[in-house]
């Protein structure tokens, strides 16, 4: 009897020794838990970056146009600007008689800093000498005029151009293209061309035009590449 009481009571003590492990374990796996959980409300990682970009500036677009002056040979460059009208006084000829013509170069740069392409139209300010004026133009060619006023056998020549944009077109107050088929043409910023214009009567001219008098202008139009 004493004996079966001793093993009882040994069995209740090594019961109760496992469910105290157990509670500590609980409570110290309960405590972990808590602690980490307050380590993270209280520790968020941060950080900020910050970048500024360099100058932002508007670009420009600016056609010039030039001519070579006849007694220095320079080129004078003329129009300098936004939307500047130009009057070219080296193209013109007075006294005229039929056959005869004038040569001039026209330069045209771009001075800006965006990259453009330009299209023109050409009209005479009427119709009084009908079709008989006619015009010539050539890409990269160079202007050259010989004889005199006295002698009534002026004569315009454009020289080792590369191509040509009128082949005796005449001109009317109906707007004509000054390149072929108004094809634009392309300038980077800082590149230039000339473009030789030769304008004059047709040698079968009528008598019933004499005295009379026009004026050639030629419109062109700028615009940034990339635009329509």
């Amino acid at each position: 009897m004493h004996e079966s009481m001793t093993k009882g009571r040994a069995r209740l003590r090594t019961a109760w020794r496992r469910i105290a492990s157990v509670q500590v374990r609980m409570l110290l796996s309960l405590g972990l838990v808590l602690g980490f959980a307050a380590v993270g409300t209280t520790a968020y990682w941060a950080d900020t970056a910050t970048f500024t970009t360099g100058k932002i500036e508007a670009g420009s677009l600016d056609l010039q146009l030039g001519g070579r002056h006849p007694v220095t040979d320079e080129i004078q460059w003329q129009a300098i600007g936004l939307d500047q009208p130009w009057n070219y006084s080296v193209l013109q000829l007075d006294n005229v008689s039929p056959g005869e013509s004038v040569a001039m170069e026209l330069h045209l740069r771009n001075v800006g800093t965006t990259p453009l392409t330009f299209t023109g139209v050409g009209t005479s300010a009427s119709n009084d000498l009908g079709t008989h004026l006619k015009a010539s133009t050539w890409l990269g060619a160079a202007a050259r005029n010989d004889g005199t006023r006295e002698a009534v056998n002026r004569k315009g020549h454009c020289d080792n151009g590369t191509e040509a944009w009128w082949a005796g077109h005449a001109l009317s107050t109906t707007p004509a293209h000054v390149t072929p088929n108004n094809r634009a043409v392309s300038l980077v910023p800082g590149a230039s061309i000339q473009v030789c214009i030769l304008a004059g009567l047709a040698a079968e001219a009528p008598n019933s035009i004499q005295g009379k008098s026009t004026t050639i202008k030629v419109v062109l139009t700028g615009k940034q590449v990339g635009t329509t």
